[in-house]
């Protein structure tokens, strides 16, 4: 049975991880933006492309990268992990998890993390060694790994700033066309590629080549960075995001 957590400033829980940890949040009946701070793995964080209730669901399951000398369950349970809900300046709640180890040199754990909302908003992430993938989001993103690619798929115009910075993997982004935004991207190793089928996509910078973009969409004045090292950054604005690309979005 999954652990029922109520919306609330203070309410929340905590505790140890040796298996995975299934939370639910009653719905907050408004846009809830997540952030997550995860000391290594995957964070998978989707929403519903239409107006949708229900409550927020969260999966923490641990995982060790490598073969440990020790015992791999006192290992586990070195991660700790706390989730709650709290009220935003924005009238709306936001939806906070970490995850740490308390031991800095067990650089080997780490844990995966699932989070599915009706009304998906702003979305933080920061984690290491694994992928980040943001599906359906109504609000900006602010995005950094290494070790795993980042995808960002939403059928909502982003106008607002937003960031993402990766290593040693790939970085996607697909948005409509009638998103805004005064684009910054560069990648060392990498290859940037860009395709616009719908809004206004300006292009003249004597800067942009094959791993440097600055471009504008729609006269925005907000910034969208992307930075990568030994990965692509791929932008993708279009009708309809979801029936674009081969993808597996899970």
């Amino acid at each position: 049975m999954a652990n029922r957590v109520i919306n609330g400033m203070s309410d929340g829980v905590s505790g140890a991880v040796d298996k995975p940890i299934d939370l639910v949040f009653d719905d907050s009946a408004d846009v809830l933006d997540v952030h997550v701070k995860n000391v290594s793995g995957d964070v998978v964080i989707r929403g519903k492309t239409k107006e949708a209730t229900g409550d927020s669901l969260v999966r923490i399951e641990p995982r060790i990268e490598i073969r440990s000398a020790n015992d791999p369950k006192m290992q586990l349970e070195k991660i700790k992990w706390s989730a709650h809900l709290d009220a935003n300046d924005s009238g709306g709640h936001t939806l906070v998890i970490e995850v740490v180890s308390t031991d800095p040199d067990a650089w080997f754990v780490g844990s995966d993390i699932e989070v599915d909302v009706a009304r998906l908003g702003a979305v933080i992430v920061n984690t290491r060694r694994g992928k980040i993938i943001v599906d359906d989001n109504r609000g900006p993103v602010d995005l950094s790994t290494t070790g795993g690619e980042i995808r960002v798929r939403t059928p909502w115009p982003m106008d607002q700033p937003c960031a993402m910075v990766n290593k040693d993997a790939d970085i996607n982004w697909s948005t409509r066309g009638e998103s805004a935004g005064e684009f910054d991207c560069e990648t060392v190793g990498g290859n940037i590629i860009s395709y616009c089928r719908y809004g206004r996509w300006t292009m003249v910078d004597k800067r942009n080549d094959q791993n440097s973009l600055h471009a504008n969409l729609n006269a925005g004045k907000n910034p969208i960075v992307m930075r990568n090292v030994d990965g692509d950054i791929r932008i993708t604005i279009v009708e309809d995001p979801h029936s674009t690309g081969t993808f597996h979005w899970p």
